[in-house]
């Protein structure tokens, strides 16, 4: 026992010793191999990105700044927190030297390998993870995480972009691509969503819009093609039916004088729905080598798309392209960014886009809490009001119908709109007094009482004539750019007042839903649509 315990003293000292000797002479080789690998990188970086900046002496070499936002295409910089585009570099986590020798050792025990070796990486991910930090601006950061706007200061010096020239004139310049023109719209607002202005001046700046009329080639290069991608359709009723709505969005289309499309899909970011039919398509009308430049008008669901189409690739797993910011915050996407990973062409590229600034809906004048409201979240449940002339019902405090003439002593109007949004009906001579009282706190949107109602513009009044076909249905509706639609059944003809916000749009069309709720509401406040959350203790 005295000669095992001897034996055992003496080969912990000689292990000790060995492992104090090898610790030397790994540090010195590491340091020797960490020089000679931080010049390479060195040489390597700024072959790929010039404006690298040059670690400082005895400073840690600092990855390169990316130059734009990843999430909503900004330019980057952190040296003022109150200009567009700030970003904080995250700190790095420092490897206790010690640790990282004894696991290095005992793992080489393990396997019986040398304990200089290096381990193998694979140099093409480290590379990639090297290139840029992985970091969003503090606007994205703080929409994704806490949905709200990090600096009023920048926001009001946000860059502005004019979609009509720098694409229209990128797309020009790329001789023998295929442009392929995937346009977002809201399916619960198509009208006011459809960028018909800039769609058009895209088409002239971009020298495609002869080309598309005629489906001609011209300088070699070849005709742009429209695609129609309606989002948020698990918004509507399933009764409507898809093939129904394909015909009635083409229509619509048609109506407003733009170049044929090619083809229409109705998707959902939320549930995946026609995701699959809708990348096939992009990727069959690119070809070997062509572009997609996704367009839309703000808060059509442009950066939900693009993400749903991630997963859609990805198979619902996490996919390692970053995603865009998204939010309920009118022009989230702020500058061009380049998509990868969705075409599976490698010559084919997809452009995200900044939303069009529509000033006619009415998402401009509300705040960012009450825009959530009036976005629908949910399935569009109608609610139907069987109204008399002299009647009038209320849509929040943002817009309200009277009747004035009828073919009969009522009419039917059904309200299509966010489940959020608390309606009225009454007298058209009481709603002065009734939005006096409770504009903005039973009313609702907008929120905050008589202070909030009064930095907005007072409601300006316009008469619409409608004409309809049926009393046991919707034949035609009375839309509010942004904020949703009236279906009104009527036989004959119809004269309605409509008081909304100055310079918001206000337009008749088709019934796009013509079916009725099943139960009608009554006189006063409607009750609220919202689905109660259940109370899990109470079942307990």
């Amino acid at each position: 026992d005295a000669h095992v315990g001897t034996m055992h003293r003496a080969m912990h000292s000689h292990v000790a010793k060995v492992r104090k000797d090898v610790a030397a002479i790994r540090a010195e080789r590491v340091g020797f191999l960490g020089k000679q690998e931080d010049g390479a990188r060195g040489r390597s970086q700024a072959g790929r990105n010039p404006s690298r900046r040059a670690a400082d002496d005895g400073d840690l070499e600092r990855e390169a700044t990316p130059e734009r936002c990843p999430g909503c295409g900004v330019k980057m910089q952190e040296s003022d927190p109150d200009k567009p585009g700030f970003f904080v570099r995250p700190k790095e986590k420092k490897a206790d030297a010690k640790e990282e020798f004894e696991e290095t050792l005992e793992s080489s025990f393990r396997n019986k390998t040398d304990v200089f070796e290096t381990p193998k990486t694979n140099e093409t991910d480290d590379a990639e993870e090297e290139e840029v930090l992985d970091v969003v601006c503090a606007r994205c950061y703080s929409l994704q995480h806490y949905g709200r706007i990090k600096s009023l200061a920048a926001e009001s010096e946000l860059p502005g972009f004019d979609l009509e020239r720098i694409v229209g004139n990128r797309i020009a310049r790329e001789k023998g691509r295929r442009a392929v023109i995937c346009c977002v719209v809201d399916a619960a607002d198509f009208d006011a969503s459809l960028p018909i202005e800039s769609l058009r001046q895209l088409l002239v700046s971009a020298k495609l819009l002869e080309e598309t009329e005629s489906r001609m080639t011209r300088e070699g290069r070849s005709a742009a093609h429209i695609v129609l991608a309606v989002t948020k359709s698990d918004l509507l009723p399933k009764q409507c039916g898809l093939k129904r709505l394909e015909g009635w969005y083409r229509r619509r289309y048609k109506v407003q004088g733009l170049p044929s499309i090619t083809a229409v899909h109705l998707v959902s970011a939320q549930t995946g729905t026609g995701m699959h039919m809708l990348l096939e398509g992009l990727e069959e009308l690119c070809g070997k080598l062509g572009d997609v430049w996704v367009i839309g008008a703000q808060n059509a669901g442009k950066s939900s798309l693009i993400n749903a189409m991630h997963r859609c690739i990805s198979d619902g797993n996490a996919s390692k392209q970053r995603a865009l910011t998204e939010a309920a915050v009118p022009g989230t996407t702020l500058g061009i960014v380049q998509l990868g990973g969705i075409l599976p062409t490698a010559r084919c590229r997809v452009f995200d886009t900044p939303g069009v600034l529509h000033t006619h809906q009415i998402t401009n004048l509300l705040s960012a809490a009450e825009v959530r409201m009036i976005l629908p979240r949910r399935a569009l449940k109608p609610r139907t009001f069987r109204c008399e002339v002299g009647g009038c019902i209320s849509l929040g405090a943002c817009a309200r119908l009277e009747v004035l003439s009828a073919p009969s002593s009522t009419i039917y109007m059904t309200f299509w709109g966010s489940d959020e949004i608390v309606c009225h009906m009454g007298k058209a001579t009481n709603a002065p007094e009734l939005w006096s009282k409770h504009a903005g706190i039973t009313l609702q949107p907008p929120v905050g009482g008589k202070e909030r109602c009064n930095k907005l513009p007072e409601l300006e009044m316009m008469e619409v004539n409608v004409f309809g076909n049926s009393w046991k249905e919707s034949s035609v509706d009375v839309c509010i750019a942004g904020f949703g639609w009236v279906g009104i059944g009527v036989s004959g003809q119809c004269r309605l007042r409509v008081w909304t916000f100055p310079s918001i749009e206000v337009s008749t069309r088709e019934a796009m839903i013509p079916d009725f709720a099943k139960q009608f509401e009554t006189p006063g406040f409607t009750k609220a649509l919202i689905p109660k959350k259940k109370n899990k203790k109470a079942k307990a």
